[in-house]
């Protein structure tokens, strides 16, 4: 071949690359920009100034200060809990924290693991609370409120866990090094992040693996999901990379045997990811502790039958 084909295809090869990295770019811009125009009219809350950067969270309501910790799922915010903190102001402080990589709060390039958060836990007690609280923990976040109370038992009053991860996970090894160091490259990563947190994706995950009944799944819901998701251009990537490559999870079963706050447990009886078999390895570890089964209900029963739970946080918060 000679050297002008050679110059001819290499400029072509350039100029097809440049199309697609175009074309993905252009593609992510439009769902940020669409997030932000559905997200217009939402309030933001405070901002805490942490050293991982800045932490979105919502306080109301008076007395007893409660925290609540938000599920790890994609498009997961303090928002998951709009049926339940209203209700729970009336008797306590409500704090409503986005995590770290989630929500409004900054999502630095970094690894998120339950150390990470433990950490954020224990500082945003200690600066915004400003004394003990209740902490009230949703699935794969029951991970770091338990090594939190662990680390630093003198900052909490009391636990209540929603389906806790931490006891039947998979910790990460090498081999998840290079599927989260790919999940978080600039393009590839957007654009496979952006797939798999679109509104039909985040509809058939709420349907599969978030509520057992799919008439509770209404526009709205997945909406809130979906803004939550995309808020930050494509950094939400990386704490997502974090979570489906295990390197948040953090087997807490020896941490629970050595807790002596009082401790609450609650799961929903369709919940794929917590068992029966997980339920009674949490019995094990902690027989003292109090445990409630919301039957018909799957990885958010404080959203499916918020009535229920928000009962159940009265009973055991006191």
């Amino acid at each position: 071949m000679s050297v002008k084909k050679l110059l001819s295809t290499a400029t072509k090869t350039l100029a097809t690359a440049g199309t697609v990295i175009f074309s993905v770019s252009a593609f992510n811009h439009f769902l940020y920009k669409n997030a932000i125009r559905e997200d217009k009219d939402y309030e933001k809350g405070l901002f805490y100034q942490w050293k991982e950067g800045a932490v979105h969270y919502k306080v109301c309501g008076s007395g007893k200060p409660i925290l609540l910790l938000h599920s790890l799922t994609i498009g997961s915010s303090h928002r998951e809990w709009a049926k339940n903190i209203d209700i729970l102001a009336k008797r306590y402080t409500v704090y409503a924290v986005d995590l770290p990589g989630y929500g409004y709060s900054d999502k630095p390039k970094i690894t998120y693991t339950a150390f990470l958060y433990a950490s954020f836990i224990k500082d945003f007690t200690d600066d915004i609370i400003g004394g003990k609280t209740a902490v009230v923990a949703a699935n794969g976040s029951a991970m770091f409120a338990v090594t939190a109370a662990k680390l630093f038992p003198e900052k909490f009053s009391s636990l209540l866990l929603v389906s806790p991860g931490g006891i039947a996970d998979k910790m990460a090894d090498n081999s998840n090094f290079k599927k989260r160091t790919l999940m978080e490259l600039p393009l590839k990563g957007t654009l496979s992040y952006n797939i798999k947190t679109s509104k039909k994706a985040i509809r058939e995950f709420l349907e599969e693996y978030g509520f057992f009944a799919k008439e509770r799944i209404d526009d709205e819901t997945v909406s809130a999901f979906y803004i939550a998701a995309h808020t930050e251009k494509g950094n939400a990537r990386y704490a997502y990379a974090s979570y489906v490559t295990d390197y948040m999870n953090m087997d807490i079963k020896k941490y629970l045997e050595m807790l002596s706050m009082p401790l609450t447990v609650v799961w929903g009886e369709d919940n794929p990811f917590f068992n029966k078999e997980t339920a009674q390895t949490v019995k094990k570890l902690v027989p003292w502790a109090k445990f409630y089964v919301f039957e018909k209900t799957k990885l958010f029963p404080y959203m499916e039958n918020s009535e229920e739970f928000n009962k159940v946080v009265f009973i055991n918060i006191k």
